[in-house]
C-alpha cells in the first residue's frame, strides 16, 4: 500500500504541500525552535547533497517524508519523520524508517544515528526501540525572563564569593583553542557522547564550538557567554545564544572535573542570565524565555538549573542507534 523512495526531481512540485504542512506544524507539534528551511531552500540543500530525503508515496502521491543528514563522519542526524494525517500512522512511519535503515546500512557500520524525538515524535519511541534505538530522556528547562517575580527572586540569589584565584570573564576568541580542550574534558564522559560523538574527540568539539561561536546554532552572544578562569587558565564555560522565535538558549555549561564541587557552574550561569536580562530589558534583544536541555538523570545539572530559577517545561527522548557491530547494539 505504501512505498518509500528517495526524493527525486519528478516529485519536486507536488512534494511542496507535504513539506509545508510540516513547516506549519514545526513549532507546536514538533517543538522546533529554529524555523526549518523554506521549501525552495530545502530542495536546494537536497540537490547539493547537504541533506537527504525519503518520500512516502501512496498511489505515487507524496504523503510523508523522512529528512536526515549523513554529512558527519561518525553520525547520521535524523531530523524528522512527518506524515499527513493520522490514519495508519505507524505503518507509514515504519515504511519510512525501514527505507532509511536500508539506505544508511553501509554508513551505519561506522556511524551512529542521532534522533531527537521532539514533540509528537515521542509517541513513536517504542516503534524506534524495535529497530534497536536507545534513549536518553532530556528535559527542556525554562527561565521566564519577563516575569518580574522570577527576576526578583533571581536577583536575590546569593552565592559565596569566587575562591581566590578564580575569575569569570566574557567570552573572547583568544580563549577558543583552550576552550576546545576544556569542553572536551568536561563532556567526554557525559551522556551526550551517545548521540553526539563529536564530544568524543578534540576535532569534534572544535566543530561544535565553531558552530556555536559563528552563530550556526543561533545568534551567538559573546558578552553574555562566560569563561571561568583558574589562575588565568580556562577551567569552565557557559555559552549563550538566541535561537528562532525570540528564545534565548544555553547550549553548553561545564567545568573540568578538578574544579567541580564549588558551585562555580551556578555562579557562571547566574552571570550569563544577568547579562541576558540586561540586554532584554534594554531592548537590544527581545526574548520570550531562556531555555536549556538537561539529561534528567544528571541530578547535579538539574539541581543547578533549578537553583537559578529554571522550571522544567517538557521532556523528550533523545534517540540514538549505535553503529552496527557496536558493543552497545
Amino acid at each position: 500500500m505504501y512505498q518509500a523512495q528517495v526524493l527525486d526531481e519528478k516529485y519536486f512540485k507536488i512534494f511542496g504541500g507535504v513539506y509545508n504542512d510540516f513547516r506549519k506544524r514545526c513549532h507546536i507539534d514538533y517543538k522546533f525552535e529554529l524555523d526549518p528551511l523554506d521549501y525552495n531552500d530545502f530542495i536546494e540543500y537536497f540537490t547539493k547533497g547537504l541533506l537527504s530525503c525519503i518520500l512516502l508515496l501512496e498511489d505515487d502521491i507524496p504523503t510523508g517524508f523522512l529528512a536526515y543528514s549523513a554529512a558527519l563522519e561518525d553520525a547520521i542526524e535524523l531530523y524528522v519523520v512527518h506524515c499527513l494525517g493520522a490514519e495508519n500512522i505507524f505503518e507509514k512511519k515504519n515504511c519510512l524508517v525501514q527505507k532509511f535503515l536500508e539506505l544508511t546500512a553501509q554508513k551505519r557500520e561506522k556511524a551512529l544515528v542521532s534522533y531527537p524525538m521532539l514533540g509528537i515524535q515521542a509517541q513513536y519511541k517504542d516503534m524506534m526501540a524495535n529497530y534497536g534505538f536507545k534513549f536518553i530522556d532530556l528535559g527542556v528547562v525554562v527561565f521566564d525572563i519577563n516575569n518580574k517575580k522570577v527576576l526578583k527572586d533571581f536577583y536575590e540569589i546569593k552565592f559565596t564569593d569566587l575562591p581566590i584565584g578564580y575569575k569569570i570573564t566574557p567570552y573572547r576568541d583568544v580563549y577558543f583553542d583552550e576552550l576546545v580542550e576544556v569542553v572536551f574534558e568536561a563532556f567526554k564522559n557525559s551522556s551526550d557522547v551517545n548521540f553526539d560523538p563529536r564530544f568524543k574527540t578534540i576535532e569534534g568539539v572544535r566543530d561544535i564550538l565553531e558552530k556555536i561561536t559563528n552563530s550556526i546554532y543561533g545568534k551567538f552572544l559573546p558578552q553574555c557567554s562566560k569563561v571561568l578562569l583558574a589562575e588565568s587558565k580556562v577551567a569552565g564555560f557557559a555559552f549563550a545564544n538566541v535561537t528562532g522565535d525570540y528564545i534565548g538558549n544555553i547550549p553548553l555549561v561545564g567545568i573540568i572535573p578538578e574544579h567541580r564541587g564549588l558551585n562555580l557552574s551556578e555562579v557562571m550561569l547566574k552571570a550569563v542570565l544577568e547579562d541576558i536580562a540586561k540586554l532584554n530589558k534594554s531592548g537590544f534583544i527581545r526574548l520570550k524565555e531562556v531555555n536549556a536541555s538537561v539529561d534528567i538523570q544528571n541530578e547535579s545539572a538539574s539541581r543547578m538549573y533549578a537553583q537559578i530559577g529554571f522550571k522544567e517545561s517538557y521532556t523528550y527522548p533523545q534517540g540514538y542507534l549505535p553503529k552496527s557491530g557496536s558493543d552497545e547494539f
